[in-house]
C-alpha cells in the first residue's frame, strides 16, 4: 500500500456529511444545539471534524468574504471615470459674455476622460490577480484550520487511549492487591507487598487526573476551533487510521512547489507586478478628455444689431502631457524593483517549503518505524514478560518489586506507543498543510494532479519556477 496524496481541498471528506451540514443549517440557536449535541454523541474521525470546522469556523468564513471583496473591485477599476458635468450662468446682464450672435446667460459641457487604450484592462488584471490571490489565502487558512484541528484532535486522542491503558492498569493492580493479600494470610510474604501495590495504585489514579485534566485542555481547543459550546464532550475513535508515510521525497517536493497556497498567492504576486510594470510604462501616453458644449445664446439686451439668439454648439478634445520624466521613470522603476522583491520572496518560501517537506518527512518516517517496532516487537515482549512473572508471583518465584517492574515498564511502553501514534498524526497533518493536499492511502501511483498551475510557472534555469502571463 502506497501513500499518495489526494488533489482534493480540507474538508472535502464525505462520511458524516449529512449529519454535520445539519448543524450547519439550523435555523435556530436551540435545533443547532440539538443537532450538535446528537452529533457528538458517538466518535468521530479528524477528517469529520475537518468538515465540520470548514463550514463552521469564522475566520473561513471572514477569509470567504474577503475573496469576494476582492472580487467586486474589478468593476470598479475597469469602468470609465464618472463623467463631468459643468455649468456657468452669469445672472447679471450688463456682466455677461456678448457675441455677435447676442448674450450667453449660460454655458453648459459635458466631458468623460477615457485612460490611454490598455490601461483599464492592466488594472482589471491587476485586480483579479489580486482576488486570485485572496483565494490562495483562503486556502491557506483552510488548511492552517485542518492542521489545527487535527492537532488537537490526536492530543485529544492520546489523553483518551492513556486514560483507557492506565484504567486497565488499574484494574491489573486491584488483582495482583488481592493475590498479595491471599499470600499475606497465608505467611507467605509480608504486608510491606500489600503496600508496595497499594502505594503504586495511589500514584497510578494521580496520573489519571492528570490525563483527565489534558483531555479537557484538548477539548477546549477543539472545541474553539469547531466554533460549538465548550461544554460539549468530544470523543475519539479507539484507534487511528493513519496513511502511510509517502516515500518519493522528489515527487512530496515537485507537489508542495505546484499545489501549496502560499508558493502559488507568491507567484500570482509576481505575475501581478509585472502587470504593474505595465501600467506604469502606460503612464508615459496620455488620457484623452472628450467633451460636448451648449451655449446659450439670446437676443434679449444684446448689445449687437445683427444677434439672433441661436445656441451655439460645439465639441472639444484634450489630453494631458505626460512630461515629467523623472516623475514616469520613478514609477516604472518602482514597480520593477516590487517585481524582483516579490520574486525573491518566492525563491525564499520554496526552500522554506521543501525544507518543512524534508524535516517532516524525516519525523514521519522515524515515527512510523518505531510505532512499528514498539507493536511487532517491544510491546509483546513486554506482556509476556509481565504474564509470566504475575504467575511466578503468585508461586513466591519473584518478589513483588520485579512484579511491579515489569507492570510499570508495560505501563511506560502502551502509553508511549499511544504518544507515538498521536504524534504521527500531528506530523502527517503538518505535512499537509505544507502539501497543501491530503495525504491518503492508495495503491494507485501518485502522479502530479492534472492542471496544477496550468502550466503557468515553467523552470528557469536557476530552477525557479517563473509565471507567465495566463491566457
Amino acid at each position: 500500500m502506497h501513500a499518495t496524496v489526494a488533489n482534493q481541498p480540507p474538508g472535502s471528506v464525505q462520511a458524516g456529511t449529512n449529519q454535520i451540514a445539519l448543524c450547519g443549517a439550523a435555523t435556530s440557536s436551540t435545533d443547532e444545539a440539538t443537532a450538535l449535541s446528537s452529533f457528538f454523541q458517538s466518535p468521530h474521525t479528524a477528517e469529520e471534524l475537518v468538515t465540520l470546522a470548514m463550514q463552521r469556523h469564522p475566520e473561513i468564513r471572514a477569509a470567504a468574504r474577503q475573496v469576494a471583496a476582492e472580487g467586486q473591485t474589478i468593476p470598479q477599476v475597469t469602468a470609465l471615470p464618472d463623467p463631468v458635468l459643468s455649468n456657468i450662468w452669469w445672472p447679471i446682464t450688463d456682466h455677461s459674455p456678448q457675441t455677435a450672435s447676442g448674450r450667453m446667460p449660460y454655458t453648459m459641457s459635458l466631458t468623460q476622460r477615457f485612460p490611454w487604450c490598455g490601461k483599464l484592462q492592466l488594472r482589471g488584471e491587476v485586480a483579479d490577480l489580486e482576488t486570485q490571490m485572496a483565494i490562495t489565502r483562503l486556502a491557506q487558512v483552510q488548511l492552517r484550520i485542518a492542521e489545527a484541528v487535527k492537532q488537537s484532535y490526536y492530543e485529544m486522542f492520546f489523553d483518551q487511549k492513556a486514560l483507557r491503558i492506565t484504567q486497565e492498569s488499574d484494574k491489573l493492580l486491584t488483582l495482583y492487591v488481592k493475590v498479595a493479600e491471599a499470600r499475606y494470610k497465608v505467611g507467605q510474604v509480608s504486608q510491606q507487598d500489600v503496600l508496595r501495590i497499594q502505594v503504586e495504585q495511589r500514584r497510578i489514579r494521580d496520573q489519571l487526573i492528570t490525563f483527565q485534566r489534558e483531555n479537557g485542555v484538548a477539548q477546549a481547543d477543539l472545541t474553539r476551533l469547531l466554533a460549538i459550546s465548550p461544554e460539549i464532550e468530544l470523543k475519539t475513535g479507539a484507534s487511528l487510521n493513519l496513511p502511510s508515510v509517502p516515500q518519493q521525497i522528489e515527487q512530496l517536493y515537485n507537489l508542495a512547489i505546484a499545489q501549496r497556497p502560499e508558493l502559488r498567492e507568491r507567484l500570482l504576486a509576481i505575475v501581478r507586478d509585472e502587470r504593474k510594470v505595465d501600467l506604469a510604462k502606460l503612464e508615459y501616453y496620455p488620457d484623452v478628455m472628450v467633451g460636448f458644449n451648449w451655449q446659450v445664446m439670446t437676443s434679449g439686451a444684446s448689445l449687437a444689431r445683427t444677434a439672433d439668439g441661436k445656441d451655439n454648439l460645439g465639441l472639444t478634445v484634450s489630453v494631458n502631457l505626460p512630461i515629467w520624466k523623472e516623475r514616469l521613470q520613478a514609477g516604472v522603476a518602482e514597480a520593477r524593483e516590487r517585481t524582483a522583491a516579490s520574486a525573491a520572496r518566492y525563491d525564499s518560501e520554496r526552500d522554506e517549503t521543501m525544507r518543512q517537506v524534508r524535516r517532516l518527512t524525516i519525523q514521519a518516517r522515524a515515527l512510523e518505524e518505531q510505532i512499528k517496532l514498539f507493536r511487532d516487537d517491544i510491546l509483546p515482549k513486554a506482556e509476556q514478560t509481565l504474564q509470566v512473572s504475575a504467575a511466578d508471583y503468585r508461586v513466591g518465584k519473584v518478589s513483588v518489586l520485579q512484579l511491579l517492574d515489569n507492570w510499570g515498564q508495560l505501563l511506560r511502553f502502551q502509553i508511549q506507543l499511544a504518544r507515538l501514534e498521536s504524534s504521527l498524526g500531528q506530523v502527517l497533518a503538518s505535512l499537509e498543510r505544507v502539501l497543501g493536499q491530503l495525504i491518503t492511502s492508495d495503491p494507485v501511483q501518485q502522479t502530479r494532479p492534472e492542471g496544477a498551475m496550468k502550466g503557468n510557472a515553467p523552470m528557469s534555469h536557476e530552477g525557479r519556477q517563473r509565471p507567465v502571463t495566463p491566457q
